[in-house]
């Protein structure tokens, strides 16, 4: 029984939280669960972010855009504001290689699943800077609620760091 309680233990790591300013995050979908009091999420929808895409800065720090939403996200009218400047997106469980949301002569089915176990994915444009891709995983590739938890912490933390910018 102890044997069983050490090796769970080696599967999980519940890290820092995020202790940073409030951020304001859109997202498309259900808001995760998180530890953090100082991070709030405001539903958007895909239309709000297609429409106008340049005025995501003004109101969220970043946007997560969940799984359910992913063949959506893929339109051509909705790959252009992924391309907004100074706002990063959050594609939380990401199924298919960025380019699918991306890349606006390709559709969801032409691009190959995901081969990473990456948590999360994030783009980010720069003012006037060149784009950013980042990957988030779960310590030792084991999903479970406290993995999740801290790796929501380290997406906050980049967040912040690169609205600072």
């Amino acid at each position: 029984m102890l044997l069983f309680a050490g090796c769970a233990d080696r599967n999980t790591w519940n890290g820092p939280l995020y202790e940073g300013r409030h951020l304001t995050i859109g997202v498309i979908g259900e808001a995760p669960e998180v530890r953090e009091t100082n991070v709030s999420f405001v539903p958007l929808g895909l239309e709000e972010v297609a429409k106008n895409p340049e005025k995501l800065s003004s109101r969220f720090d970043a946007v997560f855009i969940t799984k359910d939403y992913f063949r959506e996200a893929s339109e051509p009218e909705n790959k252009k504001a992924f391309k907004a400047e100074n706002v990063p997106f959050i594609f939380i469980k990401l199924d298919k290689l960025i380019a699918a949301y991306t890349v606006e002569e390709l559709s969801y089915d032409d691009v190959p699943d995901a081969f990473s176990d990456q948590f999360a994915f994030g783009i980010y444009h720069p003012p006037g800077g060149e784009e950013t891709h980042w990957g988030f995983g779960l310590y030792n590739d084991t999903e479970n609620e406290t993995n999740v938890k801290t790796t929501y912490s380290t997406i906050f933390r980049t967040i912040e760091s690169k609205s600072m910018d």
